[in-house]
């Protein structure tokens, strides 16, 4: 602490309690100012690391995440059940699957006995993913027809509204 050459007290017992209190709100703005600008700049950093996610995703098309949906899947020796994470015009993703489904099938059979709607699909896996709750694969469906499509479109629109 700095004292006033002349009468030797401190520089802040002869300044007036208002001009100390600005002097504090000061100090504080800066401080709050500049916590700010790091947030602004923490946000801006998240958002183009979520942009540059988005540019990575290779998908062409849009997927529809569908909540309780099981079906049945055979790799025409085992069977099983799973649940469908999402599904695109052109795709599907099963979770839950045993880890000796698809060893070494190129081809899955996919079939509801629940939902009508839905037709028996055959898909060829494209990617896996083992986790404690089974394994996770995403496939292409390569009997894509109209009742396929229709079945996308008002599963769509059923999760949109």
């Amino acid at each position: 602490m700095a004292l006033h050459p002349t009468t030797g007290t401190s520089r802040r017992s002869s300044e007036k309690p208002l001009k100390r209190l600005f002097r504090a709100i000061g100090r504080l703005l800066t401080k709050a100012t500049s916590t700010v600008h790091r947030f602004v700049s923490l946000r801006k950093n998240i958002s183009e690391d979520r942009l540059r996610l988005l540019a990575a995703d290779k998908r062409q098309n849009h997927r529809v995440p569908l909540v309780d949906t099981t079906v049945h899947v055979t790799d025409g020796c085992l069977f099983a059940t799973a649940l469908i994470d999402n599904i695109s015009l052109c795709g599907i993703c099963l979770c839950n699957l045993p880890e000796q489904l698809y060893r070494s099938a190129r081809e899955l059979t996919v079939f509801s006995s629940d939902n009508p709607g839905m037709p028996i699909l055959h898909i060829q896996p494209k990617w896996e993913n083992t986790g404690w709750d089974g394994k996770t694969i995403g496939a292409t469906i390569l009997n894509s027809s109209e009742t396929w499509r229709l079945f996308f479109v008002h599963t769509s629109s059923r999760m949109e509204s």
